[in-house]
């Protein structure tokens, strides 16, 4: 059953996901990538159901999400921690992750990219708002940071659990 909000039990499991392993983040169509991210927010704002998801601007998901506007959650529905520590070595600068990772990619419902056929959970998001580093309130530790990242602000416009 395809839906625009994530249930409580789905922000869960997204939440524990990202916590313990990660999940995927899928973006792209004509050149699409895979990114894992352990980090993101779940929550409403502007009336709105949103995920926050962080990506640094040295990144080949950041310039595909900031020129696409969109982009895919996945959450794993089986342990892939080879599969995710591995996506996080390699950049999509200098090769189709899909192909090096051995993943499937099927085209996504609602948005113009991909998501990953090993995957339960989709998310698919368009962006609302994105959120530079220099804009948000300048801590210490955030100051201390060589690599900042942008706050990509994306509102579920398709979830859905894959069959298995």
């Amino acid at each position: 059953m395809e839906r625009n909000i994530l249930t409580d039990k789905e922000v869960s499991i997204l939440h524990n996901t990202m916590s313990s392993t990660g999940i995927f983040v899928t973006c792209g169509f004509e050149s699409p990538n895979i990114m894992v991210t352990h980090f993101g927010a779940v929550g409403k704002m502007w009336g709105r159901q949103i995920f926050v998801l962080p990506i640094r601007s040295n990144k080949y998901s950041y310039q595909i999400v900031n020129n696409t506007k969109q982009f895919a959650l996945n959450v794993p529905a089986h342990d892939m921690r080879t599969e995710i520590s591995l996506c996080d070595t390699i950049s999509g600068f200098k090769c189709n992750k899909f192909e090096t990772l051995g993943l499937h990619p099927k085209r996504a419902r609602a948005i113009k990219s991909y998501v990953l056929g090993e995957c339960g959970l989709i998310v698919e998001c368009k962006l609302i708002a994105s959120i530079p580093p220099d804009t948000i309130i300048k801590h210490d530790e955030l100051n201390m940071s060589s690599r900042p990242h942008t706050l990509f602000v994306g509102e579920p416009v398709s979830v859905y659990s894959l069959k298995k």
